[in-house]
């Protein structure tokens, strides 16, 4: 069980002591990733690129927009993150003949990649959410989902 310190805490203006909300999605997040990460290692990708490799599976292509928009990634950490991508072979760049944008393809090497990975990602939110009820779940990702939405 974590002990709450002074950084954890700060004083309402009723005094009451409240949790840095801040400070506790940061633990939260810093775990969530560091527990895909180490499952993800032998397979040689980050757990912060396998939502754009799903992503650009599920839509057939995309372009550097649509993904920067859906993941709500800054455009300059996207594209560093997408060169990484084309480097180990997992997308190829293409251009769409009617808009003439650029959009990223998964290559066959990244389809093999994500067939193998996704039971991976399965079993670590699994692991990550074992102590969670049902109804727990659905508010978890119920709660993430209004605090992105109110932070807009």
């Amino acid at each position: 069980m974590h002990m709450h310190t002074q950084a954890d805490t700060y004083i309402t203006d009723t005094g009451e002591p409240l949790l840095c909300m801040n400070l506790q999605m940061l633990r939260a997040s810093h775990m969530v990733l560091k527990t895909y990460d180490d499952a993800y290692r032998p397979f040689g990708i980050r757990a912060t690129q396998l939502p754009v490799l799903n992503l650009i599976a599920m839509r057939g292509n995309a372009t550097i927009k649509e993904i920067a928009d859906e993941t709500v990634t800054e455009r300059s950490v996207l594209s560093r993150k997408l060169q990484v991508m084309l480097d180990n072979g997992w997308l190829s760049e293409q251009t769409n003949p009617s808009t003439r944008e650029k959009v990223f393809v998964l290559t066959d090497s990244g389809r093999a990649l994500l067939d193998q990975v996704m039971p991976v990602r399965r079993a670590v939110q699994d692991k990550l959410l074992t102590h969670l009820s049902y109804d727990e779940r659905r508010l978890l990702l119920n709660l993430c989902d209004k605090l992105r939405i109110g932070a807009n």
